[in-house]
């Protein structure tokens, strides 16, 4: 029996079981106070509950009641921050790089952020077994980040149930043993990115420097490896990027060196190589750490797909940022590149609003990520390891909060929707108490193309390949430049514990 997998059913947005952010509480409880205040100034019982009724229920209705897949009170705020940060020109972002120089002793000087990046960033090089790696501090996440690449199973479509079986299974190891090892890596941020390319690139190249006067062995020798040489119509990535929380036990550790990065970097470095050697065990190569020149160049491809990803040449902190980025559009941004001033590159960002409702096999993806052709887009996971014990007593709470708002009166017929969400609250719940790992995730879709006529095509091919896989998204207007910023090699996309 092939593998399956359940997502737990969104809940509705209402008061139950959702934490109400500060402005939504400060709505309620002004429009709760308005009406009381008005009904007693007023006179009559009638006028007083019309009043009451007309003020509170248009503040619960524009802080709770859906509207445009959100709610009037988020959609206000959205709107409210887009036209303060096209007032002060925040979102129109122009790299200094070329006028910001070096240090005498070779360090380069910091230059600001293109807009939706972690502010502060700080960049800090550590050495491990397999090379040098680019550790980010995020001061305002309160996290550290480092991206390696992954090669995964190539031909898993093509293997038999037990196969797949075997390596679902070496994956959830993966997670468990990262989780509950005892290790301070508590992020895992999953970046496919799959960038079309021209299968005939080479036969080109070779029949423009070919030399007339070669011998003619030779050249009929080279003709036939040219049509033996396999060669793909499309470049795929796997980028995984590591979340380590900030601490006081790792300040605590780095303040045992002579200076704090120092003591970062030997500290992650040791933390990275461990969970590295692991990869084997959930069937996974490593093929290279993203040290700060590799990094940089992902960073300034996925602003300029133009700039080749393993072109690391001059490739810094500094230059990895675009030359220009508008993001005063409400559906897209507008990237450039000091390459290619004259071509623009257009980007949108949707998140995955909702996951399947029903049971998904392991190839659930596939429509989104290996069907789609002659699109540039990246699709990114990011996960937040939850140890066994706590996962269990999260699922117990919403298993029991599921049971708790079914309606189950006599002569009343239950929602077939909400008999499969508690099923599937049940079986996540047995699944951890067998050992399975407890993760909370997100998704999220970038769309890259060089006009914006094709963004909209583009656009369109995705959402319908995410239908098909099973998934719904929804376009982040007026915040593309931020939502951007979740498919790079930040582990972004997750509120931190707490906030």
């Amino acid at each position: 029996m092939a593998r399956t997998f359940s997502f737990p059913r969104p809940r509705p947005r209402g008061l139950l079981g959702r934490r109400l952010e500060g402005d939504e509480q400060l709505v309620l409880g002004a429009g709760f106070t308005s009406g009381l205040m008005a009904a007693w100034v007023i006179s009559g019982t009638i006028p007083k509950i019309a009043v009451f009724g007309l003020i509170a229920g248009g503040c619960a209705w524009a802080a709770l009641a859906p509207y445009r897949g959100r709610t009037y009170l988020q959609w206000y705020e959205i709107n409210r921050t887009h036209r303060r940060l096209l007032r002060d020109g925040s979102v129109l972002y122009r790299s200094r790089a070329p006028h910001a120089g070096r240090h005498g002793h070779g360090r380069r000087i910091a230059i600001d952020v293109p807009p939706g990046i972690p502010r502060d960033l700080e960049w800090i090089t550590a050495r491990t077994a397999f090379g040098e790696i680019a550790i980010l501090l995020q001061p305002h996440e309160r996290m550290f980040t480092a991206a390696i690449e992954v090669e995964a199973m190539l031909d898993f479509g093509s293997l038999d149930t037990e196969d797949k079986e075997s390596l679902i299974r070496a994956y959830e190891f993966l997670l468990k043993a990262t989780a509950d090892g005892g290790g301070r890596i508590r992020r895992l941020q999953w970046i496919t990115r799959i960038i079309p390319t021209d299968p005939n690139t080479h036969a080109r190249d070779a029949a423009a420097r070919r030399d007339p006067d070669a011998p003619t062995w030779l050249d009929r020798s080279y003709a036939e490896l040219i049509r033996q040489v396999a060669v793909t119509a499309e470049d795929r990535r796997l980028i995984l990027a590591l979340g380590i929380p900030y601490t006081p036990e790792l300040v605590a550790e780095a303040r045992r060196y002579t200076t704090l990065h120092e003591g970062y970097a030997v500290a992650l470095g040791k933390e990275i190589e461990a969970f590295i050697r692991n990869l084997a065990r959930g069937q996974l190569r490593h093929v290279r750490n993203l040290d700060e020149g590799a990094l940089a160049s992902y960073l300034h491809h996925a602003y300029d797909p133009g700039h080749w990803i393993d072109d690391t040449t001059g490739m810094d902190r500094v230059t990895a940022w675009p030359a220009e980025l508008d993001a005063r559009a409400t559906g897209h941004i507008v990237s450039r590149s000091w390459e290619s001033a004259e071509n623009a590159w257009h980007s949108r960002t949707a998140w995955i609003k909702e996951w399947p409702l029903l049971p998904a096999g392991v190839n659930f993806l596939a429509p989104l990520l290996l069907y789609v052709q002659d699109v540039i887009v990246s699709v990114a996971v990011t996960m937040d390891l939850i140890p066994s014990e706590r996962a269990i007593t999260e699922a117990m709470a919403d298993a029991t909060n599921e049971l708790g708002q079914a309606d189950k009166r006599a002569g009343k017929i239950e929602d077939p929707r909400e008999q499969k969400s508690q099923q599937a609250s049940l079986a996540t719940m047995r699944e951890i108490a067998n050992g399975a790992a407890g993760t909370r995730l997100t998704g999220w879709v970038t769309v890259t193309s060089p006009s914006g006529e094709a963004l909209r095509r583009d656009a369109d091919t995705i959402r319908h390949a995410a239908t098909r896989s099973g998934l719904r998204l929804e376009w982040c207007d007026r915040e593309h430049h931020r939502a951007f910023a979740n498919t790079l090699p930040f582990a972004g996309g997750l509120l931190q514990e707490g906030r």
